[in-house]
């Protein structure tokens, strides 16, 4: 079981503001604190639409996972769901401001840590209530070719991810993980994005990957990354992992459960969300034990520090 028992949001306000991966474009983002349990919502300041974190309001997901309302389309919002999620931030207002209706969140350093570092920074705060979770009662399985996923029963949180790449430089990875906000920080929200190499003309003939380069993507070429360095042997599959965390936000509550994937993305991310909120006799509501109101979460103003 996770080590909050009580509904969090941040201390206090926190803006960060950069360029979009894919279109180029400037975005600045304000992480808003609520008074009650409310989940994360984005609002987009130009036009005034909210947009709730559900699996119900994805549209594209073509190289990342984007909300789509009345008009407007939020892109690559899957780095900061994943830092609010891993650090089990669950309810909060996500307020962005961009060129026109077609808005893409900061891709920073290419991982989750930047908005990790933001969190860390404004401090969590408990709100009243006890914290509410989606468990897994049987398991659901989404197939595409080759690839799937698969959520389990299980007493906690734990994925299992493995990805298979045609190429000597980035081959087979695998990891397990039992997620816990420590665990996130130090073991996925680190993990950058990336690509191939052989992929980046396609990608930018179709208006891709126009902010992208090295440092905000490892590159992986035929002998290897062109990038000074990797953060981990396995970053790859770890910041696949780390996608996860944040599709898994579209469910709208925090779960227990065992995910495995083979082979994934944002697209099966997604799919799973729909899939397991469909059976109604494949999960539950459940509840964390009962403690006191505005209780003092385990999150303090940290120094934003990796080791």
């Amino acid at each position: 079981m996770s080590r909050s028992r009580v509904p969090q949001t941040l201390s206090r306000e926190m803006v960060i503001s950069g360029r979009g991966l894919h279109g180029n474009q400037p975005c600045e983002v304000r992480l808003v604190p609520v008074d009650r349990p409310m989940g994360l919502t984005f609002v987009h300041m130009t036009s005034g639409v909210e947009i709730p974190v559900r699996a119900s309001y994805v549209g594209d997901i073509q190289l990342a996972t984007t909300l789509v309302k009345d008009g407007v389309r939020l892109q690559t919002i899957e780095h900061l769901l994943s830092a609010l999620m891993g650090l089990e931030v669950e309810h909060l207002r996500i307020e962005v401001r961009g060129e026109g209706l077609d808005t893409e969140l900061p891709i920073l350093d290419g991982s989750a840590a930047p908005w990790v570092e933001a969190i860390l920074r404004a401090g969590v705060q408990g709100l009243d209530g006890t914290r509410r979770f989606i468990k897994v009662t049987k398991p659901v399985e989404v197939r595409q070719g080759e690839k799937w996923i698969r959520v389990s029963p299980f007493d906690g949180f734990r994925i299992r991810y493995t990805i298979d790449f045609p190429i000597p430089a980035l081959g087979r990875q695998s990891r397990e993980l039992s997620l816990t906000p420590e665990k996130y920080r130090r073991e996925v929200g680190q993990a950058r994005t990336f690509c191939l190499e052989q992929e980046i003309d396609y990608m930018r003939s179709k208006g891709l990957a126009l902010g992208g380069s090295l440092d905000n993507a490892v590159v992986y070429g035929a002998n290897g990354p062109l990038n000074d360095g990797l953060r981990y042997e396995d970053e790859a599959v770890r910041h696949k992992m780390l996608d996860l965390v944040g599709d898994l936000a579209l469910l709208g509550a925090p779960l227990m459960g065992l995910v495995e994937v083979h082979a994934g993305g944002h697209a099966l991310h997604v799919a799973l969300c729909q899939a397991l909120l469909a059976d109604v006799r494949a999960w539950a509501w459940v509840e964390a034990e009962e403690v006191a109101p505005r209780a003092k979460a385990f999150f303090q103003p940290l120094q934003p520090a990796y080791a």
